[in-house]
């Protein structure tokens, strides 16, 4: 997924604010399911983040156009293992590992149904 650098997304000194980083590789993981006509909510159950590993390489600055790329590393009953690394062209500035589970409304671990264990793979 292509992201734009802008304005808003950095700190004062024009380099993007670190949290940001994990931001875009959110929008990157939403827009895998709407890019396969899905959600990452199904019949009021989600997908939440239980950890992240971050390790920040090179800072991306205004303007720049970052390619935030997601990898499945592990898949389990109810979480999902994910690689997301964010590019400026082909030099790799950011990448994390990320664990979301999935929950009923009121936040109970459940079963990932198979409609959604396939967008990842």
């Amino acid at each position: 997924m292509k992201i734009r650098v802008y304005y808003e997304d950095t700190d004062a000194g024009g380099v993007v604010y670190h949290t940001n980083y994990i931001k875009y590789c959110e929008r990157a993981r939403s827009e895998i399911f709407f890019e396969n006509d899905s959600s990452p909510e199904l019949d009021g159950c989600h997908f939440v983040v239980s950890d992240i590993t971050c390790k920040f390489i090179k800072s991306a600055k205004l303007g720049d156009i970052l390619d935030v790329k997601t990898e499945l590393l592990e898949k389990k009953r109810v979480s999902l293992l994910l690689k997301q690394t964010i590019f400026i062209k082909d030099e790799k500035i950011f990448e994390m590992q990320v664990r979301v589970g999935f929950v009923e409304k009121n936040g109970k671990i459940t079963k990932i149904p198979q409609e959604l264990q396939t967008i990842f793979t």
